[in-house]
């Protein structure tokens, strides 16, 4: 292995072939990906529609370069415009989330004429330099240039019942008073890296609230959830601004920031373009993302399997008091590892090794480490999901087995 240690880290063997949601060794030895490749396949694996879409672009026009325009680049942006939820909307193209992200506060800086911006605790948006400064975790930042006028407020934790609204509205206006003017507040209505940690409806309404009260302009980061993933296209509160990606292209890189034109264009011409920005190919194969999200209805199918998902979780959970908190959203399912009212993260691991063992791909992670995170693929067939559902309730029960000192 030569890949540097930082990215070369990976889960499961190397994969030479998928469909749906296998993934294949070249000796033909099958795995089921249960992280949808971190999320971004939510189509699955080769969807027929997409693949062909970039086999189609492939053999005409691969690449432009961002100041040259394509067909495929217009045709997306007016599919994308025409499913926005804003009256006059406007599309800015982006190659990766993270760029979405650090788009997205250029605009509202230019749009406010403000600098500071107020992000979440367990919020994760990013690893470039401006979207890390509003994700959570400390020990991705330690080697970044520190990150001035960026504050950070706390969402209630799901995990831990009903949310305290008024106690919820009074800590953020608290945060809200010492940035003083921000230019955005940005939040990801469900938190999925951190553990799919759904942010309550009426505390996103608050959010909202005391965005427009401040002129502050608000951020949904839907790069994790929109787009269909989550059981709805987007969430129930119109931002400002909204962030897709991931489900967007459906493996290929690709992301875009929408919103009312007048918002989106506050920015300068050429303050924010990239070489790779609206990709042919990317954006040929979101065309097809677009097309099966409406033919095949994904946002109805990811409901349907998010409630699959919490009754199977919840069963687990009745079978092992272990287990705590089962929780879906639409295709976004996990639970976390607890005994004796402490988190467990070495009984999350054994559910992941033993996942593996039975080649299946979970990956772990939330805030103390001792989540287990289900997120397969939307379009599965009834023998798929059951196989995904036989998967992960027999590497809970490995798991017992495996680790030491903790009571099924």
């Amino acid at each position: 292995m030569t890949e540097a240690r930082s990215t070369g880290t990976t889960l499961g063997p190397a994969f030479a072939a998928g469909t749906g949601p296998w993934l294949y060794t070249a000796a033909g030895e099958a795995w089921f990906d249960g992280t949808s490749g971190s999320g971004a396949v939510t189509l699955g694996h080769q969807h027929p529609a997409v693949t062909a879409a970039v086999i189609a672009q492939a053999g005409r026009l691969l690449h432009t370069g961002c100041k040259l325009g394509s067909d495929a680049r217009a045709g997306l942006v007016a599919r994308l415009a025409a499913r926005a939820p804003y009256h006059d909307p406007a599309v800015l193209p982006t190659a990766t989330g993270a760029e979405a992200v650090e788009s997205a506060l250029k605009v509202a800086r230019a749009a406010t004429g403000r600098r500071p911006v107020v992000g979440f605790r367990y919020g994760y948006h990013g690893k470039t330099a401006g979207a890390l400064a509003l994700t959570w975790r400390a020990e991705f930042k330690r080697y970044s240039a520190p990150a001035g006028d960026v504050f950070t407020a706390e969402l209630p934790d799901p995990r831990s019942g009903p949310a305290d609204l008024d106690h919820f509205a009074r800590h953020l206006a608290a945060v809200l008073s010492a940035a003083g003017d921000p230019a955005a507040i940005v939040v990801e209505p469900i938190q999925v890296t951190e553990g799919v940690l759904e942010v309550a409806p009426a505390v996103l309404d608050e959010i909202a609230r005391q965005a427009r009260a401040r002129g502050a302009l608000l951020v949904l980061d839907e790069i994790y959830t929109g787009l269909g993933r989550a059981g709805r296209m987007f969430a129930a509160t119109t931002p400002d601004l909204t962030l897709v990606g991931k489900t967007l292209g459906n493996g290929l890189p690709i992301a875009a920031v929408l919103g009312e034109r007048a918002v989106l264009d506050a920015l300068p011409a050429g303050v924010q373009t990239s070489t790779f920005s609206g990709h042919p190919l990317a954006c040929a194969a979101a065309s097809a993302v677009l097309d099966v999200i409406a033919t095949q209805d994904v946002p109805g199918r990811a409901a349907a399997l998010g409630a699959r998902l919490r009754r199977e979780l919840e069963a687990l959970a009745a079978r092992h008091t272990w287990i705590g908190a089962p929780r879906a959203v639409g295709g976004l399912a996990a639970f976390d590892c607890v005994s004796g009212g402490q988190p467990q993260p070495a009984l999350a691991r054994a559910v992941l090794a033993a996942a593996a063992r039975r080649r299946l791909l979970l990956f772990g992670g939330g805030p103390e480490g001792a989540t287990v995170k289900v997120v397969p693929p939307v379009l599965l067939d009834p023998r798929d999901e059951d196989r995904l559902i036989e998967g992960v309730s027999g590497a809970v029960a490995d798991a017992v087995v495996d680790a030491v000192g903790v009571a099924a």
